[in-house]
């Protein structure tokens, strides 16, 4: 610009006073712009070097931490959108964590609860095989038993199997919550009256369901199984259905005592029993988990919250669409 201006001035034969001034002029405007230059470089240099060491922290596994020093807009938006993505990958971070310790615990619940059954197994057949029991039949229906409980466990794998890759093949069809409930409490029966637990009914109302019935009988068996397992002799477990803000809510309340705090939200887990809050001991903490897995499936909520006395699971499903109108 100096130059340019220079030669303007030359060619316009300005006087040399004149010429002074625009020399001044652009002298002094260049000092400034020179200066004015290397602070704000100076302000984007730094704002820079301190986002590309948090940005490097944050890719070798740290938490994104915002830089103290002040940034242009440019760069202030840039490190605001970085901090919102790091808050999101630690939270992945934590999931996957979690799902790896569940997998873990997972493993070595079932390897113990193989374990048992198994060698239980081999010493019922080693001494049939040598002669060594008086009582053949009792042992061949001990056998059956392990042999049914294992079978459930392995069934119970596949299922979830199933439900965590997504290929769970639902049929559903229209059916009354009613005609649910019925059924599940009288599969129930021989199991509640074996352990002394009443089955009671809370209050079913029939309201339309649009769910796959196999399925849906299976998540209300599990909860009723795992509150009459919970629950004391003479205790009651109750069961309910109603409708509540556009979702069919069916709810089984135990007597377990409650669930501690610090376990209300690892209930739904895989492989993971609470000291007094899930499934019976012989189980392998699949039970609830399916039933999250085929509520969620049918676009579904299974919680759980603790009542005077024990806790209370609910599943709310989508009510079925009316019928159209003949």
């Amino acid at each position: 610009m100096l130059a340019g201006t220079l030669t303007v001035a030359w060619a316009m034969f300005l006087s040399p006073h004149d010429l002074a001034v625009v020399t001044t002029v652009c002298a002094v405007a260049a000092a400034t712009s020179t200066t004015t230059a290397l602070v704000l470089g100076r302000r984007v240099a730094g704002g820079h070097r301190r986002l590309e060491e948090a940005a490097r922290a944050f890719g070798e596994g740290e938490d994104f931490r915002m830089p103290a020093v002040p940034m242009p807009a440019e760069l202030a938006s840039l490190a605001r959108r970085l901090s919102g993505a790091g808050a999101k990958l630690t939270a992945s971070r934590e999931r996957e964590k979690a799902l790896e310790a569940s997998r873990r615990e997972l493993v070595a619940w079932i390897s113990h609860d193989l374990r048992s059954p198994l060698a239980g197994l081999r010493a019922m057949a080693e001494a049939l095989e040598d002669g060594m029991t008086d009582e053949p039949e009792r042992y061949h229906r001990q056998i059956r038993f392990e042999v049914e409980r294992l079978s459930e466990m392995v069934n119970d794998l596949f299922e979830l199997s199933r439900i965590q890759a997504g290929s769970l093949a639902l049929s559903p069809a229209r059916v009354s919550a009613y005609d649910l409930v019925g059924d599940a409490i009288a599969g129930a029966h021989a199991l509640a009256a074996g352990h002394g637990v009443r089955l009671a009914d809370a209050g079913v109302e029939p309201v339309p369901l649009e769910v796959d019935a196999g399925q849906m009988s299976r998540v209300l068996a599990n909860l009723l199984v795992n509150a009459i397992h919970r629950t004391p002799a003479d205790g009651t477990v109750a069961v309910s259905a109603h409708e509540d803000s556009g979702s069919a809510v069916l709810a089984v309340t135990d007597g377990c005592g409650g669930i501690a705090s610090h376990d209300m939200g690892r209930v739904f887990d895989t492989g993971w029993r609470g000291q007094g809050a899930r499934t019976p001991p012989a189980g392998a903490g699949l039970g609830l988990a399916i039933v999250r897995g085929i509520v969620e499936a049918h676009a579904g909520r299974a919680s759980v919250h603790n009542v005077p006395g024990g806790c209370r699971f609910e599943v709310a499903l989508p009510l079925a669409p009316a019928p159209p109108a003949r």
